[in-house]
């Protein structure tokens, strides 16, 4: 795991912390609640899907912080895919884009309320559940936003 990813977990957990101390668990309890919503309402669930290039996922992508991207990159069971590896499939005339072509000056947007299809070209993946982190550099602030879930991989209709 990246130094980075660490100060950062240890900075929300510190927060977390903080916020137990000054208004209770019950404030811990909803902001997991919401987590989890957020969490249902951007992937779709069981949409981890092994196919004979490696794996695909769907993004439901809601009306919360979509907009255009200069990076995009994705942890597979904590290890980073090379962005050459990572295709997004968007709707309508967005087409598909590699993630190596991905920059400031040529950011990816995310239409709101219409699927997108994340493909990553693994090695076979191994059955049984995964761990997914998708993180995308705004062009706007905050620079970062990041999403993460678990799910377990089903195979590709034929």
């Amino acid at each position: 795991m990246p130094p980075g990813h660490l100060r950062t977990d240890l900075s929300l957990l510190r927060q977390g912390a903080s916020l137990a101390r000054e208004f209770g668990f019950r404030s811990l309890e909803g902001l997991t609640r919401i987590a989890e919503l957020i969490e249902r309402s951007v992937y779709e669930p069981r949409s981890l899907t092994r196919t004979a290039e490696g794996v695909v996922f769907t993004l439901l992508n809601p009306p919360l912080r979509m907009g255009a991207f200069e990076r995009l990159s994705v942890l597979w069971d904590g290890r980073p895919v090379p962005p050459g590896s990572v295709t997004l499939a968007l709707p309508g005339a967005g087409g598909r884009r590699s993630c190596a072509e991905i920059s400031r000056a040529a950011p990816v947007t995310i239409p709101v309320g219409q699927r997108t299809t994340v493909h990553l070209a693994l090695e076979p993946p191994a059955a049984g559940p995964h761990h997914v982190r998708l993180e995308l550099r705004s062009v706007a602030i905050p620079p970062l936003v990041w999403f993460e879930f678990s799910d377990s991989l089903s195979e590709e209709a034929a």
